[in-house]
């Protein structure tokens, strides 16, 4: 060929650069106009997505193109290739109309739940580019960062990694995929997404590069341009994509790829050709699918029509990948894509468990480790025959067990046989526990396995907590009690690698040791050293299961995998063959199987320069590991630079301590602040660490193994020893200093600059070196008191909830409780006046406030993480360490004063029951709670917001009461009937007679609540089972609880029955006989409970050896029974063991907690006791003088719920601190844990007691806002200020001493009114105020006040007239009017719907009195009551019109107003049954609505906001035949939908509520227009506004959970100036804030 003809002459370079654009690229040819978008067929032209049209300077990036208006499952996105356009590239001709991503996909059924993105970057290399040095992996790592930090337009994250992802590349973008794949498979940030990646389609993708690649370049130099790097990398066979190659071959087999090829030449310039070959443009992989598509190269991503057929052919490949998704968990798309974000958020960080598995197939050599598989035991155990198999593969340190490890792992995938693997690492936190491996399997065996997937939510919905949960917890409900239980055609494999680095391996046999007790085809390989404990734990194991023990400790069983090794590293090495095969010869005879030892003298051979250096090298090379390593450690401390010997030291703590692996950016930034600006520092540690230390391809540092690790901490006199505890003090210190860094800001963790760097190490480690360190020095006490005293507390704590790291509070709050109690105990010999005692103190209150944080505050920070910073210290008691943080006291932006709390409570919520309520029982599961009433009523309650969802009426007593295990079903035996309900609608979902003459003591779901299960007092267990027609009660055994003839005397009726957690057993429990257990299965007894020798029995009752237990449960873990004896002992025993133990404790009732790890006891006297079941010891008491009569563990574990008779009856949630830390529990550090722990002594508990109180029951704030008016339950009301200060006055009174039930003022604020239950009615007038402050001579003067005999009716409202004269009294049936100035009564009048409706003055005709209702306003007359015309309908708008042009047509009639109501969205209110439940602001300018059938303000009832104006109309004159239109508000039902309590309508029309979550939020609601009908009067409708100051929801502050959730929430009202007035139990309190401003500002920590 000419030169002429390879290198044109400029001006056809300049064609051929146009049309070489296309190679790769797309044509820049003016898109035609005004045409109509292609639709594929029978789709409505209506249903055409909208999308966005980005130009030119904003299609780089990632873009949005289109959103399902549902829940999206899936996330498409799009990548164009070299010069190409986000928009163009997939554009036909360029022609917007032809964007098939964002207008064709959406419409395709299988694809209208998929978003769709777009990705642009800057390839371009045309005349005017700026010149790029970039390359692919550039362009990867923009693409990774705008994926996972892309924000939408709102400033909201996208979310992408919730759903699986799909690319869909073209040419040079499927380049990009693969390398974004390699790069964020081992990045923090970018694990979750890459793991979301399921498929990736390629569109002509040059996988190996092309030739037009460097003929594109040298065009470059001759139109005088310089080339660009990325179209270097695109030469054929280039190194950048062997490399790219290599890595993703190891990763492709998790991902669905499909590769489409051109087969048409494209036109370049004045010729024709082939762009890309189908070798090229194909992988080769076996599950690679490949398809050809007639077009050219820039053809193949563009298309005709939806009729196209290559389109077609690539919309098909995408449905089916939908189908395979949804396909593989076995349900549909949209049902699968639910199951994959709940299953990983379930998991949270435990699902990343390929990491390790990539990691060692890198160091995989071809040909070698095959030889496993032929070892004897091993066919076996792949085989399909039935049983259990573990195979133990021990041999020594560094002979490549992970390497072989990983290849069991890959030749079971590639047999399709989907194994479960774990490779433990010391040197990770999070590798090394037993609970680790636990749920990474379980995560693996739920992304293959549906039922157990679906098991597995079910778990989650009942409250197990994964990432608290431990070993013991895991086992025994995700694999005892669920996966070996399941069916298993196929054998399950699991591949454990490096046994020898778990905390705990003795644990884990043991754990495996139980596996033969279930069905499934259990096959473990298992790979570590051979250690003591690992041997014993195989030994027994042994006993139950088939073992093949394959021991390596000979030099030759890898010989061969090493002479590869060996000969692949030295054929890169220079010299002759001579010297290559004295090399591997003298390597091969030294190596002795030991693969560290072999690559570590392979890295020095390679640097050599000599055959001499090469011999040198290999004969000073000590072939002993311990020889080498003190080799190694000399090279570092012959360093002559001291500076770098400091460095390489400090490498090695840092690597050595570190929580987890760092990477070369954290630990760059760990070193700065003492080796500031290193200038490459993975050379540095290559060139300084003496070959300990590795950096891998992810760029994470690790020590090269674990036999180096143990090296450098053996105590020896060397500069290099690592004391391990004094290193953890030393990294404590560093990373609590880095947190000290005051450059750090808020707007900085928000801007997720925080989140990538070391300060998130150090944020979530430096607790971790706190309790690894000794009790610490004065730098490391030094700067702990800094960090806790100063500003740098909150920057911590919002960090740690803007990273979704909160439970990290609860770690170091243990952390630093220990680290207090080591101090003291050293400070005990210490002289007194050397003791820190302040600063121990500080530390010690933060121990306890850190855990308070978690408990109160973390629905709120995790929602607004710059909460901290203000809002939450105000809400702490006046002494905790929280409310004493400077940030606080400088706090002006909101402020609480009043009663606030001297310390933390426990107490979270109390919900007082009905009047009248007789509770029985209380049960709780999943998030609800219920408690049975006497009669057969039973209240559920939602456990996370404590209201009230729905009341079962079982309409006669019940006996017995159980929730599923979900809380979705509830059973209740009557004493004719066994109903089951739905919860929370309540509903009747089956219904059985009962047909015995026997009272149920218990009832269990079983067979996945299929079956109900009862034991009954005759001495029975009956069954039936649900759906089933023609049921009834039938016997399960009827040998059950049927004991020999001699004893059947004293078994009389029991006291209690109980059935264990999986349904296998029942114990009864008698008067005058041991307690029994039997098995359900065979109707069998089991064992009876005999107390241990040596218990101080009474000769007359006990001779017997044995006592009556009067109650007692099943410990749903261990299966053992925990319960008390008559005698005052509380014991726990295990029926099939024998183990028995107890303590002196008095109890009548007792339950245990889910995760087996707690029980509660109480005592009639009103005692609750938590025990610690494993050391059966008291951590926390409770003391009381109320009767208790029930409890129950909420699902977590975290809180306890009493039942409770006293003053009040109540349920009661309680959250202390020993149940929040002991939910925290670390793993098990060593085996031997349990023998060298020291237990809790009953007098280490913490204790509370209750206070009795007379709670709040009514509550008022004067018109002006200074005071309030309070009453209580015991009829007392007084006065005190809004402002805080503690000056009250005692107003009276009632003498029934029945609760204050109504409180009302006057609007001139100098009048007051109470009401009590009974209608007695107490009337005060206000002297002495300074301007309506309360002051030292502020007193009340009694009034005479109305006795009214309302004849068993309840007083419903009281209000006073505007002038004060006259005092209105509705009741239930009836209305009063009492006259102030002549101390008498007016008027009665029958009200028959009084109590139904708001009664307010007429805004401007201050005469009349309006009874607002749901469907009708009443008109009366204040004088006498009498009503002066008939009801005035109204109606209500629900939403804004949409044409006002209908509206200009009404002319007031009714038929007119019949006919708007059809035209528009204006709707009537409901029927006028309906409760009216409505207040008025304190300016009396609006009144605030709430429809409903109960009397709650509470709740998704219909809201409104009535301005009083739109009443002006309403007079003795209006016309009674028109009809009244009002507007409710311009709220949105988005907005209203928020709205749980409505607070008050501030000036500016700001309405302020508080939502589902307590938040005090305010919006801006619109005005209205005024219309005339035909008589002369107004009808009021909405202004149509835009969003000028509408539409945006403020938030403020919230109300923590224990204020909220204290039964309150009806009483609290809001001043005129915003202040909110919130009663808790007999405490009154204010929360001052400046509502005109936003919460957040950014910019700076404030608010």
């Amino acid at each position: 060929m000419s030169s002429q003809s390879t290198i044109p002459e400029p001006i056809a370079a300049d064609q051929t650069r146009a049309a070489a654009s296309d190679f790769i690229f797309d044509r820049h040819s003016p898109p035609p106009s005004n045409q109509t978008p292609l639709l594929p067929p029978d789709r409505d032209p209506n249903s055409f997505p909208r999308i966005t049209s980005p130009s030119r300077k904003t299609s780089l990036g990632l873009h949005l193109v289109y959103q399902p208006s549902a829940t999206s499952c899936l996330d498409l996105v799009f990548i164009h290739g070299l010069a190409g356009d986000s928009r163009k590239t997939w554009s036909k001709d360029h022609n917007p109309a032809l964007f098939w991503p964002g207008l064709w996909l959406p419409l395709e059924k299988k694809l209208e739940r998929a978003r769709v993105f777009t990705f642009g970057y800057n390839a371009n290399f045309r005349p005017g580019e700026t010149k790029s040095m970039v390359g692919i992996t550039d362009f990867a790592k923009e693409l990774l960062f705008e994926l996972r930090f892309g924000k939408t337009h709102e400033g909201e994250s996208f979310g992408i990694g919730d759903s699986p992802l799909i690319f869909v590349s073209h040419s040079m973008g499927g380049l990009l995929a693969k390398k974004a794949c390699l790069l964020g498979q081992n990045d923090e940030h970018y694990k979750a997404l890459v793991r979301s990646i399921y498929g990736i389609i390629f569109l002509s993708t040059p996988h190996r590069g092309s030739n037009l690649a460097e003929i594109l370049n040298r065009i470059l130099i001759v139109s005088f341009q310089s080339t660009r790097n990325f179209i270097k990398e695109l030469k054929r066979s280039s190194t950048a994509l062997e490399e790219i190659n290599e890595q993703f071959r190891h990763i492709a087999p998790r991902l669905s790829i499909w590769s489409f090829y051109e087969t048409l030449p494209t036109a370049i310039g004045p010729r024709k050709m082939m762009v890309l070959q189908k070798d090229s443009a194909i992988l080769g992989y076996p599950q690679e699918i490949s398809r050809p598509l007639h077009a050219d190269h820039h053809g193949v991503c563009k298309y005709s029509s939806p009729e196209d057929a290559n389109y077609v052919s690539v919309r098909n490949a995408l449905g089916t990948l939908v189908e395979e998704i949804a396909r593989k968990v076995g349900v549909s798309a949209d049902e699968a894509m639910d199951e994959f974000r709940t299953l990983q958020g379930l998991f949270s960080s435990f699902f990343e468990h390929d990491d390790d598995l990539n990691k060692y197939n890198r160091l995989w050599i071809e040909g070698t480790c095959e030889w496993i598989l032929h070892e004897s035991g091993m066919s076996d155990w792949t085989s399909t025959n039935e049983g259990c198999h573990l195979v133990w593969f021990c041999a020594a340190p560094a002979s490549g067990k992970s390497v072989l490890s990983a290849y069991v792992v890959t030749a079971l995938q590639q047999r399709s046989l989907t194994p479960q693997y774990f490779f433990f690492n010391y040197g990770d936190q999070d590798k090394r526990s037993v609970a680790s491996i636990l749920r990474s399997m379980a995560y693996q065996i739920a992304k293959e396995n549906r039922p157990f997937r679906r098991g597995l939510l079910d778990l989650s919905k009942q409250g197990l907590r994964l990432d608290k949960a431990d070993a013991f917890v895991i086992w025994h409900k995700v694999y005892k009690n669920l996966f070996l239980k399941m069916e298993h055609q196929r054998p399950i494999f699991w591949v454990i690698d490096a046994l020898d680095e778990c905390d705990s391996p003795k644990v884990l046999m043991d754990l495996i040791r139980t596996c033969p007790e279930s069905s499934v085809p259990l096959r473990i390989f298992i790979a570590s050293r051979q250690t003591e404990s690992i041997e014993m734990g195989v030994a027994k194991t042994a006993r139950s299961l088939r073992l093949t023990k394959l021991e390596k400790h000979s030099l030759d069983h890898n010989v061969q995998d090493i002479q590869r090794l060996v000969e692949q590293e030295v054929g890169h090495m220079r010299g002759s063959e001579q010297i290559k095969n004295l090399v591997i010869q003298k390597i091969l005879a030294r190596a002795e199987g030991n693969f560290l030892w072999t690559s570590l003298v392979l890295e020095e051979i390679v640097h050599c320069h000599t055959a001499s250096g090469i011999q040198e090298t290999l004969n000073e090379f000590p072939s002993d590991m311990q020889k080498l390593y003190d080799r190694m450690e000399h090279a570092i401390l012959e360093i002559p630079q001291k500076s770098s010997r400091l460095l390489a030291k400090t490498l090695l703590r840092w690597t050595m301590g570190a929580r987890r692996p760092m990477n070369l950016r954290e630990l760059s930034q760990a070193l700065e602040p003492d080796f500031p600006e290193i200038l490459d520092l993975k050379r540095t540690i290559s060139d300084i660490c003496g070959q300990f230390i590795r950096v891998d391809a992810s760029g994470y540092v690790a020590m090269i193994h674990q036999t180096a690790r143990e090296y450098l901490v053996q105590p020896r006199e060397t500069e290099l020893f690592i004391d391990v505890q004094a290193n953890h003090e030393a990294l404590c210190i560093k990373t609590v200093s880095a947190l000290l860094d005051s450059r750090i800001t808020a707007d900085m963790i928000d801007n997720d600059a925080a989140s990538q760097s070391y300060l998130l190490y150090a944020a979530t480690s430096w607790m971790y070196h706190l309790k690894a360190s000794k009790c610490g020095s004065d730098k490391l006490h030094d700067v702990l008191v800094k960090f806790f005293d100063g500003s740098a507390l909150p920057l911590w704590v919002h960090l740690l909830s803007r990273t979704g790291h909160l439970d990290d509070l609860m770690k170091t709050s243990k952390s630093l409780a220990s680290f207090v109690a080591l101090v003291r105990k050293a400070d005990a010999s210490k002289n007194p006046l050397l003791r820190r005692l302040s600063d121990l103190q500080l530390l010690d209150q933060w121990a306890v406030d850190l855990t308070r944080i978690v408990a109160k505050f973390s629905n709120s920070l995790l929602k607004y993480p710059r909460a901290i910073y203000g809002l939450v210290s105000p809400f702490s008691p006046e002494t905790s360490a929280l409310h004493q943080q400077p940030y606080c006291r400088n706090n002006r932006d909101l402020c609480v004063v009043g009663d606030l709390d001297s310390a933390w409570t426990d107490r979270l919520a109390r919900i007082s029951l009905p009047e009248g309520f007789e509770a029985y029982k209380l049960a709780c599961a999943g998030i609800y709670v219920a408690v049975l009433g006497v009669k057969g009523r039973i209240i559920v309650w939602d456990s996370q917001t404590f209201m009230e969802v729905h009341v079962v009426e079982h309409d006669e007593p019940v006996t017995s009461i159980v929730l599923n295990a979900q809380g979705d079903k509830l059973a209740t035996y009557g004493l004719k009937t066994t109903k089951l309900w739905t919860i929370p609608s309540g509903d009747i979902l089956y219904s059985v007679s009962n047909n015995v003459e026997a009272r149920a003591i218990t009832l269990s779901f079983t067979n996945n609540d299929t079956r109900m299960l009862a034991g009954f007092d005759d001495r029975a267990v009956r069954f039936f089972d649900v759906g089933q027609a023609q049921n009834e009660w039938r016997y399960l055994h009827p040998t059950l609880f049927k004991e020999p003839l001699a004893a059947e005397a004293a078994a009389n009726s029991p006291t209690c029955v109980a059935f264990s957690r999986g349904g296998s057993y029942a114990g009864v429990a008698y008067r005058g006989f041991p307690l029994s257990t039997w098995s359900l299965e065979t109707g069998e007894c089991i064992n009876r409970c005999n107390r241990a020798q040596g218990t101080d029995f009474s000769p007359d009752q006990y001779a017997a050896g044995w006592c009556a237990v009067w109650r007692f449960v099943w410990n749903p873990v261990t299966d053992h029974i925990i319960g008390f004896y008559i005698d005052g002992f509380v014991f726990k025993w295990h029926p099939l063991t024998g183990e028995h133990q107890e303590a002196q404790a008095y109890a009548n009732d007792v339950t245990a907690s889910s995760d087996g790890k707690l029980f509660l006891s109480s005592t009639s006297t009103g005692i609750v006791r938590v025990w610690d079941f494993a050391d059966f010891t008291i951590t926390y008491q409770l003391s009381s003088d109320d009767l208790l009569i029930g409890l129950a563990f909420s699902p977590d574990c975290l809180r306890f719920y009493d039942l409770r008779c006293g003053m009040v009856n109540s349920v009661n949630a309680w959250e202390p601190n020993s149940l929040l830390r002991f939910s925290d529990t670390e793993e098990a550090v060593s085996d031997l844990a349990g023998e060298t722990a020291v237990p809790m002594s009953v007098g280490q508990a913490s204790e509370a007691t209750l206070e009795q109180f007379e709670a709040i029951s009514a509550l008022a704030a004067c018109p002006n806002g200074k005071c309030v008016s309070v009453g209580t339950d015991d009829g007392s009301v007084h006065l005190r200020n809004t402002d805080g200060s503690s000056d009250t006055v005692e107003v009276g009174k009632f003498n029934n001493f029945m609760e204050v039930s109504h409180l009302a003022w006057s609007q001139d604020s100098q009048h007051k009114v109470a009401a009590d239950l009974c209608g007695d009615i107490m009337l005060s007038r206000i002297d002495g105020t300074d301007n309506g402050h309360l002051t030292e001579t502020t007193q009340t003067v009694t009034l005479k006040h109305p006795k009214l005999d309302l004849e068993g009716q309840v007083i419903h409202e009281i209000l006073f007239s505007p002038d004060t004269s006259l005092l209105l009294i509705v009741a239930s049936q009836s209305g009063h009017i009492w006259s102030l100035k002549d101390a008498s009564l007016l008027a009665s009048e029958e009200l028959a719907d009084g109590s139904s409706r708001k009664w307010v003055s007429h805004p401007t005709h201050h005469e009349l009195l309006l009874g607002i209702g749901s469907a009708d306003v009443r008109v009366f007359r204040w004088q006498d009551i009498l009503e002066c015309r008939e009801p005035v309908s109204y109606l209500h708008e629900h939403s804004v019109p949409q044409d006002n042009k209908i509206i200009s047509d009404f002319k007031g009639s009714v038929d007119m107003a019949t006919q708007l109501l059809k035209s528009t969205d204006i709707i009537a209110p409901g029927p006028a049954s309906e409760k009216v439940r409505a207040m008025v602001t304190q300016d009396l300018k609006y009144v605030l609505i709430r429809w409903s059938s109960n009397d709650s303000f509470t709740g998704f009832g219909r809201f409104f906001i009535l301005p009083l104006a739109e009443l002006e109309p309403i007079s003795a004159g209006f016309n009674q035949t028109d009809i009244l239109l009002v507007r409710s508000t311009t709220i949105p039902d988005e907005v209203r939908s928020r709205v749980r309590i409505a607070l008050a309508v501030l000036p500016g029309d700001r309405f302020v509520f508080l939502d589902w979550d307590f938040w005090v939020n305010s919006y801006k609601i619109g005005d209205f227009t005024h219309l005339s009908t035909s008589s002369g009067n107004s009808l009021m409708l909405p202004k149509h506004h835009g969003n000028e100051g509408h539409g945006l929801v403020q938030p403020h502050y919230f109300v923590p959970n224990d204020w909220a959730m204290g039964g309150s929430l009806d009483l609290c009202c809001m001043t005129a100036d915003g202040t909110l007035i919130y009663p808790r139990d007999d405490k009154v309190s204010m929360i001052k804030a400046d509502l005109n401003r936003p919460a957040f500002r950014r910019g700076s920590s404030a608010f």
